[in-house]
């Protein structure tokens, strides 16, 4: 009975290894980056990792500052760009990124990403303030979808896992890191990654709110759409964030209320637009982030309309509180 336990284990260990080996030079899962919550409440990267999400032959880089993109801070004008898994953009070769496809559309620009998967409006606002006392970016551009709002707020759901605020009382609530301990055993040992991932049982593919992260496999109720929450969000925005630097940048099929109240606050905004397009900016049927091709699209459209709000960052009016109006 002991040699044969023996024989098992052996054997077990030599099949583990090479399933290891095998998953890791095939690229057979992907290699995710680990997290940290910096002393501002923000979730970053840990600089100076690498890996592939896919089986492209591009490696993704985590930069000094803790993020994904390209963090161009050479030229007079530097621009950030925040947003959430399109702007991460990990799914896409590096070349692909707004940042590196802006700089080549406006060459006398400098461009800094700093995109994460699952980062709400109002952190992408916190981060806009973080970058503010970094880099010092002249503008920021803050891609958003209607989504991006309601899980803003905390007074529906809480997710303790994103920054959210609570309106109420106007307090901003850090995320926190879910799952750290079973993320790093997962991630580190492919096999086991694997295996989660082909065996999980909520590995549905409909209910997968971030494919990027395995703990995000559970069902969750999106919050529904509420203007009158959009409007206070907005007038903390106001009070709070230097909204001189900011421009909204609206994705395709954004809620209108959302956009028309951006203008009601006399936010800069940019409306993306992909109705004339014959050509889906979709990565395929069953992953609506950008393509390499959406991407392009969303560069030239940015690109035509960047350099005229630039110029109006010193003659803009003194923004007031709009009344809501039922939108």
């Amino acid at each position: 009975m002991k040699k044969f336990l023996i024989r098992l284990f052996v054997f077990t260990f030599v099949i583990g290894v090479a399933g290891e080996l095998i998953i890791r030079v095939y690229k057979l899962v992907q290699d995710i980056p680990r997290l940290y919550v910096d002393k501002t409440g923000i979730q970053r990267y840990v600089p100076g990792q690498t890996g592939y999400y896919t089986k492209a032959k591009t490696k993704w880089v985590v930069n000094k500052y803790g993020w994904l993109g390209t963090a161009d801070t050479s030229k007079d004008t530097v621009v950030s760009i925040i947003g959430d898994s399109y702007i991460e953009n990990i799914m896409n070769p590096v070349s692909c990124n707004q940042g590196n496809l802006l700089k080549f559309q406006i060459k006398n620009y400098s461009f800094f990403e700093a995109g994460r998967s699952g980062v709400t409006f109002i952190e992408a606002m916190q981060i806009s303030k973080l970058l503010d006392s970094t880099i010092q970016p002249k503008m920021h551009l803050i891609y958003l979808n209607t989504g991006d709002f309601p899980e803003s707020s905390s007074l529906d759901q809480r997710y303790t896992d994103r920054v959210q605020i609570d309106l109420s009382t106007n307090t901003i609530l850090n995320g926190n890191l879910k799952s750290p301990g079973l993320k790093m055993i997962l991630y580190n040992i492919k096999l086991l990654y694997f295996l989660y991932l082909r065996f999980s049982p909520f590995d549905d593919a409909k209910n997968k709110e971030d494919h990027k992260e395995i703990t995000e496999r559970i069902v969750k109720v999106k919050p529904e759409f509420d203007g009158r929450d959009v409007n206070k969000l907005f007038a903390y925005c106001i009070e709070n964030y230097d909204m001189e630097k900011v421009i909204f940048v609206f994705h395709p099929g954004t809620e209108k209320t959302i956009i028309a109240l951006a203008n009601q606050y006399h936010i800069k905004n940019i409306v993306l637009n992909a109705d004339k397009d014959k050509r889906s900016w979709a990565l395929n049927a069953n992953d609506k982030h950008w393509s390499c091709y959406g991407h392009t699209q969303v560069a030239k459209q940015i690109s035509i309309e960047l350099p005229p709000l630039l110029n109006t960052l010193k003659t803009d009016p003194v923004r007031k509180r709009p009344e809501y109006a039922g939108l």
